[in-house]
């Protein structure tokens, strides 16, 4: 039979409540914060068994030309894909949509390397960025934030304020925010009311 399935085009949890422009006092032009959201990004959960961390960390860089960090709470990143550590034995992979990356996995990690879940649909990323983004992270976690503690390339799962999250550092002034879609839509007001004291920028979605 043919396929007569409807085609769905992914849509934004934040469609219709963002509100792109400047908020709070903007000093000198420079915002303190810059929130942006990263769209069409294909997520594909990882989950190894524990007596096969190795070989699926191999199948992944196999599958995708990127390999898990070596350290836990990093992120091994080459090109555009990226993959986070978000626990022992448990990777998210990342990249800009471009291929079907769940097949892609599938066909180097057998059920008896992983379990696989495709989770683009379920996860909403925002790019924060600016000289006040580890003042605003620390609003919202316990974490030390510190540059010395939270460096380029370190990936952690925490709570942000009441939110569960994974971050990953980009350098001394960039993060990507990873959170549950059915969360969005709160999780992106209290960014946006907890980065008005800094002066606060809001970009169209990439």
């Amino acid at each position: 039979m043919p396929d007569t399935a409807p085609k769905v085009t992914r849509r934004s949890a934040l469609d219709g409540h963002r509100h792109v422009g400047d908020f709070g006092t903007i000093k000198g032009g420079v915002p303190g914060i810059v929130i942006q959201e990263r769209r069409a990004l294909s997520i594909v959960h990882v989950d190894a068994w524990a007596d096969q961390v190795k070989a699926c960390g191999k199948a992944i860089e196999k599958a995708c030309s990127t390999a898990p960090a070596a350290e836990p709470v990093k992120a091994g990143e080459k090109n555009d894909t990226a993959v986070l550590w978000v626990g022992p034995n448990r990777w998210l992979v990342v990249e800009p949509e471009s291929r079907d990356l769940f097949a892609t996995l599938a066909a180097q990690i057998g059920d008896d390397l992983a379990t696989l879940t495709d989770q683009s649909h379920s996860r909403v990323c925002w790019r924060i960025t600016g000289p006040n983004m580890r003042d605003l992270l620390a609003k919202g976690s316990t974490l030390d934030f510190d540059r010395s503690a939270f460096g380029d390339g370190d990936c952690v799962g925490t709570l942000l304020s009441h939110f569960t999250t994974v971050l990953q550092c980009r350098g001394d002034d960039t993060v990507d925010i990873y959170a549950a879609r059915s969360f969005a839509v709160d999780m992106d007001h209290w960014l946006h009311a907890s980065s008005l004291e800094y002066g606060l920028r809001v970009l169209e979605p990439v």
